[in-house]
């Protein structure tokens, strides 16, 4: 790799700096225009604008990008004890982009585990628990999946009656018309109890879940 002089490097660094707080398009222009040289930077200013460039895509919502290079990133602060960066822990801050990053691109599996972790390290932290809780609403379990498949049956049997009862009952067998009715709205009405009482009972079974594990972790500290 062609070393450049330190006058050089501290001047692209300083450059890429002036951009803090540009539209985040400017920043990642430049990094990627200047990659080589800023790889030359020491390793403090080579950090430092790799975590601005990687903050910049994930603004940008690069997800697919981003878990290209972020492991780099996190690997460099565990191995050179890079412990803040502006202030902030820098490993949970690039371990809570990498799950966000998965999951935007929907691998629900991969981002939990991360955003577990993430509340294991910091049990108070109300980012981790909502991100840690819309990521396992994603995880449906098989119970409400059938749930959902039996309200789909319970509206398209409703549906079947009340064609059923225009199309025939009101004109052949007219006496029979309320009962059709009756059986139409218990039907739809039964469709919409389940879908409605599965998804409530997921989304606190979620939120229980994760309470029950941040009060585990802060008895245990």
């Amino acid at each position: 790799m062609t070393q450049l002089s330190s006058k050089y490097a501290s001047n692209i660094y300083t450059e890429f700096k002036d951009l803090t707080g540009s539209e985040p398009r400017a920043l990642v222009r430049f990094y990627e225009k200047n990659q080589k040289q800023i790889q030359n930077l020491e390793l403090q200013e080579y950090f430092d604008l790799q975590v601005l460039y990687l903050s910049a895509i994930f603004e940008l919502g690069s997800y697919h990008k981003l878990l290209g290079y972020i492991d780099t990133a996190i690997e460099s602060s565990i191995r050179h004890n890079i412990v803040e960066h502006n202030g902030k822990d820098v490993f949970q801050k690039l371990l809570f982009m990498k799950g966000e990053a998965y999951f935007h691109m929907m691998q629900f599996d991969k981002a939990k585990h991360i955003f577990l972790e993430l509340l294991r390290m910091d049990c108070t932290n109300e980012l981790y628990k909502e991100a840690l809780g819309k990521t396992t609403r994603k995880l449906v379990p098989q119970f409400i999946k059938s749930a959902r498949a039996l309200s789909i049956i319970f509206f398209i049997l409703s549906a079947i009656v009340i064609a059923f009862e225009v199309l025939a009952v009101r004109h052949f067998f007219d006496a029979y018309t309320r009962i059709f009715v009756i059986a139409r709205n218990l039907l739809f009405a039964l469709g919409w109890i389940t879908l409605v009482c599965s998804e409530l009972y997921h989304y606190y079974k979620v939120q229980n879940d994760v309470e029950k594990l941040v009060r585990e972790k802060l008895a245990n500290k």
